[in-house]
Parts: structure tokens; C-alpha cells; sequence
């Protein structure tokens, strides 16, 4: 079965899911940007993994774009994401609900990501600054939130072995049953 793994990512933490799920079934990953679209009937299964900002996976609209084809053409489609927050079931509920997932015929994962603010790009650094002024200017923000201000000073390191594990089996999965 052939698989291929495209992904929108800022500092580098969906890239790496991405290319360690591709690496790990034989599949190629590539940035959304550069997937030509009209090689999509060559797969079988398309997976797309974005990195979530305020609870939007970025990306996934472009991805959205092409259901439809994906759809017409059988495909089974996998989306992941990865964030900061520790993959909670209400937390999965919500972004589901956020970015419209239960309107399309998909199977997410919800992995956690890693986060150093250097590595992110101007605008993305600006905006991350202004929400964590917003939150420490806030007198009703609750602990956890006011925890995101450590942010500015300490990167987080995390890798999501199991959430990757979940994906690749699942894909393995689909390709033992597309033999049969």
C-alpha cells in the first residue's frame, strides 16, 4: 500500500513525527507546500500532521481543500497533531470539535509536541509573546495557564513514542487489510 506523509510544522516537532511515521511504514514525508496534488491517486492512505495554535491545526484547512478527491479515490485518510497541551480525551474532544474533524470521515491523533520559543518564526514568536503578557496580566488565570510563562525562559523537550507508535500501527493495520 502506498503512503504518504505530508505535514505543516513551525518548529520541527511535526516534521519529525511526520518523517519518523514515514520512515517506520516506507512512506515518504513531505511539506504540504510541495505535494503535487494531482499525484494523489497514487496512495492509498494520506496522513497529515499540523502543529496546533490556539487550538487550530495549522495547515489542515489546506489539506481539507482535497477531501473530496481523497474520498473518490477510496483513500484512507489519518490526520495527527501535535501541541504543547498533554493529550487529554477532553482535550482530544475539543479539537476535534475546533478544527470540524467530526464532519469528515477521518481517524486522529492528538500527540504532544515539544516547544522552544527560539525556534519559532517572527510573527509566530510575537504572538506567543503577547499571549503569555495577556496570561500574566491576567489575575484570574488559573496555575496551569500561568505555568505556560515559564515558556519564555525554558524550551519543552517531549516526544510522543506511543502517539507515533498508535499511527503506524494503524497504517500497518490498513495495509495488512487492503492485502487480504
Amino acid at each position: 500500500m502506498r503512503t504518504i506523509v505530508l505535514y505543516q510544522s513551525s518548529t520541527g516537532c511535526a516534521e519529525k513525527y511526520a518523517q519518523d511515521i514515514a520512515s517506520a511504514v516506507g512512506a515518504t514525508a513531505l511539506p504540504l507546500k510541495k505535494f503535487k496534488w494531482k499525484t494523489l491517486k497514487d496512495y492509498e492512505c494520506v496522513v497529515f500532521g499540523g502543529w496546533v495554535r490556539n487550538g487550530v491545526i495549522q495547515g489542515l484547512n489546506d489539506f481539507l481543500v482535497h477531501y473530496d478527491d481523497m474520498m473518490a479515490n477510496k483513500q484512507d485518510i489519518i490526520i495527527f497533531s501535535s501541541g504543547m497541551s498533554i493529550p487529554t480525551k477532553d482535550g482530544r474532544a475539543e479539537l476535534i470539535s475546533s478544527n470540524i474533524l467530526d464532519l469528515y470521515h477521518v481517524r486522529y491523533y492528538q500527540l504532544r509536541g515539544s516547544f522552544d520559543m527560539e525556534k519559532l518564526s517572527f510573527v509566530n514568536k510575537l504572538i506567543m509573546k503577547r499571549s503569555l503578557q495577556y496570561i500574566a496580566q491576567d489575575e484570574s488565570a488559573t496555575p496551569e495557564r500561568r505555568a505556560l510563562l515559564s515558556l519564555l525562559d525554558r524550551p519543552i523537550e517531549y516526544y510522543d513514542q506511543d502517539g507515533v507508535g498508535k499511527v503506524v500501527t494503524l497504517i500497518n493495520r490498513i495495509s495488512t487489510q487492503a492485502r487480504e
